[in-house]
């Protein structure tokens, strides 16, 4: 009897301490446990158990992160990529400006400039963002992943078309001649999370990008769920057409039509003024017309405004650090708004 219950408690330490992985056996430092951990509704979870209670609920495998300043950081959507323990690309912008962040990938290009939709008004690519040659340059990015399949955007005499890149790696590495405008590249993966956000974006610029280049996109990538990110500029502005922002934001939401499509309404819009921060004046009339296109769309909204004034308002966020004094939230913000945004994936 007694050898059994010594088994039994060999067997339950053994289970508490190390992690089984493709067969072998791992054991798992304080600081690797440390970095598995995130914060959901004030409580530490690993991210094993994060999966766990997710992955299996969430039926979504292509996902796409599109707008403004809240998608540019790829906070949130780096969120979902833990919890739903996708960690892929479909798209991968060919650089980044200032200020913008891809989690998964990492920019080692020479000698190109920048072209994005603050900058530039015409024949942008995919995620809004062109990374342009005029000298001799190279493309050099690393991967957290590896993909499947590497295609890219190439614009030569004001003309895109599609390339394939034959190798299959996690360095995508090439040398550009000049006059070329690379678009960003295509992993054809089976499940990925993209962000495509810029720093500045409203629905009133987004037109800048290649509406035949962002239709093909659509369909090669085939996302199952499209989240937006718009109002904020729209918000702090002076002046808004509601006309046409309706008309604009319908358009590029019927490019996603295959997918379903949550309509974000961001947290508390402000603008700097007179050395203190004050509401946009727009900020009660975007909320109402982002209402309405959802009800005219049949899409779904999420009011990230409206979860920060149920919680006492973007004061009591501020001291909870939840938000930054600006109109950005702060990263612990952003992931508390993406693990509310997963619970209200589960109810649609």
């Amino acid at each position: 009897m007694r050898w059994v219950v010594f088994l039994l408690i060999f067997l339950l330490f053994t289970s508490c301490s190390n992690k089984a992985i493709d067969g072998k056996t791992e054991v798992l430092s304080n600081d690797k446990l440390e970095k598995d951990k995130v914060i959901i509704e004030n409580k530490v979870l690993d991210k094993d158990e994060i999966n766990n209670q997710r992955s299996d609920n969430i039926k979504f495998k292509k996902i796409l992160f599109i707008g403004d300043s809240h998608i540019a950081s790829d906070y949130m959507s780096n969120y979902f990529r833990n919890a739903l323990n996708i960690h892929y690309l479909g798209f991968i912008p060919p650089d980044l400006p200032k200020w913008h962040n891809q989690y998964l990938v990492k920019y080692n290009n020479e000698n190109f400039n920048i072209n994005y939709l603050i900058n530039t008004k015409n024949n942008l690519a995919f995620s809004g963002i062109n990374a342009v040659c005029n000298n001799d340059c190279k493309i050099n990015i690393n991967l957290d992943f590896t993909p499947k399949n590497i295609e890219y955007l190439e614009l030569k005499n004001n003309i895109w078309s599609f390339k394939k890149y034959t190798k299959i790696t996690q360095n995508i590495n090439f040398n550009v001649k000049n006059n070329t405008t690379i678009g960003g590249f295509f992993s054809n993966n089976q499940t990925f999370i993209d962000s495509i956000g810029i720093n500045g974006a409203s629905i009133f610029n987004y037109d800048r990008i290649n509406k035949n280049i962002q239709k093909i996109a659509a369909k090669k990538l085939n996302y199952d769920l499209v989240i937006f990110s718009f109002g904020t500029n729209e918000s702090v502005a002076d002046t808004i057409n509601s006309d046409e922002f309706l008309f604009k934001f319908n358009n590029l939401i019927k490019i996603f039509n295959s997918a379903k499509i949550i309509l974000l309404i961001p947290p508390e819009p402000v603008i700097y003024k007179d050395k203190v921060y004050v509401k946009g004046k727009n900020n009660d009339n975007i909320k109402k017309l982002i209402k309405k296109l959802a009800e005219q769309n049949q899409v779904n909204v999420f009011d990230i405004d409206e979860l920060m004034q149920k919680e006492g308002g973007k004061q009591e966020w501020i001291k909870q650090n939840k938000s930054l004094k600006n109109t950005h939230l702060t990263k612990q913000g952003y992931d508390y708004v993406a693990s509310k945004l997963l619970k209200y994936l589960d109810k649609i």
